[in-house]
């Protein structure tokens, strides 16, 4: 089934959908502002609003400063009329947030001590079952109710191809491979539900917010057991042509794997320089160390053999994104997950990228950590939610549905 997304699909020029994305993005914020923007008579842009005020999704308020003459009221995405969710799986973890269309937090699994992994003995359609049970019992906890409940995004630690929406050799759970997550939500919700790489996630989570967005160029490398990347290309996730795009931890390193991986690859740079990698060998060397977390605090102890090999693993890590680098030159490198927290991993992986990179390419170089390390991926995921749901493609679809069915009712009356 092609799973092709509304999001990607350019919207039309000064259509319904396209006055709500310009309300949404801040760019147009009253009706003379939208005609003088769009190009379209003010009487054609009071009737595109209107329908939207029908929908629920705008409202007015206030008013804006007077430039003479009576004073305009200011346009506002309606966040209450409904709500999206975001789940974050991993292996040890679940956790899910969700969030009003204006992209406010309403509730969140941490805060109610509720993230454990999802059951795995019933397949698939048993986890999908698991995760939407949780989904209404958040919601409820909240006060929502699930007739809003308009979409979701659901964050996966492995490939997606793309645009069928399978999940490709995901090492986290095998017995996954191939299926379309997404899909099996049907039984439970008409309501679109996405399901995307983790680390693509956090680059959508990591683009810029203080400069247009069509100006944000980034790669964002998710650092942990394993190893991700995504790549926002022109404020854009940028996915390949099959949803491969950002697959860095699949470079062929100098090194020795001594993790399973699989991507078929010899010596990866997730089989060597990973999380993963790096406690399989200390503790093959005989050192008592068996979490990411037994990682970060020896490392911080400054633990000689573990600082050295978080050292070459970092100078690995740089090394590869260096190449990626040089080739795409973008503005932004950033450094997510558990292992973003290593001092001596991220000042190895910054002083090779840069040793590495051309001086064109690094004199523009940004190399930071996330804005919010243990959020990215869950933001990431709200941000894909309502991309979707508020797609001006979309939205156009709805508004041709409601007129439709006004005419059907209007013949029969």
């Amino acid at each position: 089934m092609n799973h092709r997304l509304y999001q990607d699909v350019e919207p039309v020029p000064g259509s319904v959908g396209d006055v709500l994305r310009l309300i949404r993005g801040g760019e147009s914020s009253s009706r003379s502002v939208l005609a003088r923007t769009t190009g379209l008579a003010p009487s054609t842009v009071g009737l595109r609003v209107d329908a939207l005020v029908d929908l629920g999704l705008v409202h007015e308020v206030g008013a804006e400063g007077s430039r003479g003459g009576r004073r305009a009221r200011r346009l506002e995405l309606d966040g209450t009329a409904g709500f999206v969710a975001a789940a974050d799986l991993g292996a040890n973890h679940t956790r899910i947030v969700l969030s009003d269309l204006a992209g406010r937090t309403l509730a969140d699994s941490d805060d109610t001590r509720s993230s454990a992994p999802l059951p795995r003995d019933d397949g698939p359609a048993g986890a999908v079952a698991e995760l939407w049970r949780r989904f209404e019992t958040l919601a409820a906890e909240c006060g929502l109710a699930v007739a809003d409940f308009q979409g979701a995004a659901i964050g996966v630690p492995a490939p997606i191809a793309y645009p069928s929406g399978r999940i490709v050799t995901p090492s986290f759970e095998p017995t996954w491979h191939d299926v379309a997550l997404g899909s099996l939500f049907a039984s439970h919700t008409d309501a679109p539900v996405l399901v995307e790489n983790d680390a693509n996630l956090i680059a959508l989570a990591e683009r810029s917010d203080t400069e247009p967005p069509e100006r944000s160029n980034l790669v964002a490398v998710k650092l942990g057991t394993r190893i991700g990347g995504g790549v926002i290309a022109g404020g854009r996730l940028h996915r390949g042509v099959g949803g491969a795009a950002g697959e860095v931890s699949h470079t062929s390193v100098d090194g020795t794997s001594v993790i399973g991986c699989t991507c078929g690859v010899p010596n990866c740079l997730e089989s060597v320089a990973s999380a993963g990698a790096i406690i399989a060998r200390l503790r093959a060397a005989g050192h008592d160390v068996s979490t990411t977390a037994d990682l970060l605090r020896l490392g911080a102890q400054g633990d000689a053999a573990v600082v050295e090999e978080l050292r070459t693993a970092g100078a690995l890590i740089g090394r590869v994104l260096a190449g990626i680098a040089n080739f795409f030159n973008p503005r932004e490198v950033v450094l997510a997950g558990a292992m973003s927290a290593s001092p001596p991993l991220v000042a190895a992986i910054r002083s090779e990228l840069y040793r590495m990179c051309l001086p064109l390419v690094a004199d523009d170089l940004d190399v930071r950590a996330s804005r919010a390390p243990r959020d990215a991926g869950v933001h990431g995921g709200v941000v894909l939610a309502l991309d979707e749901v508020l797609a001006p493609t979309r939205i156009d679809e709805l508004v041709r549905r409601a007129t439709v069915s006004d005419d059907r009712t209007v013949r029969s009356a």
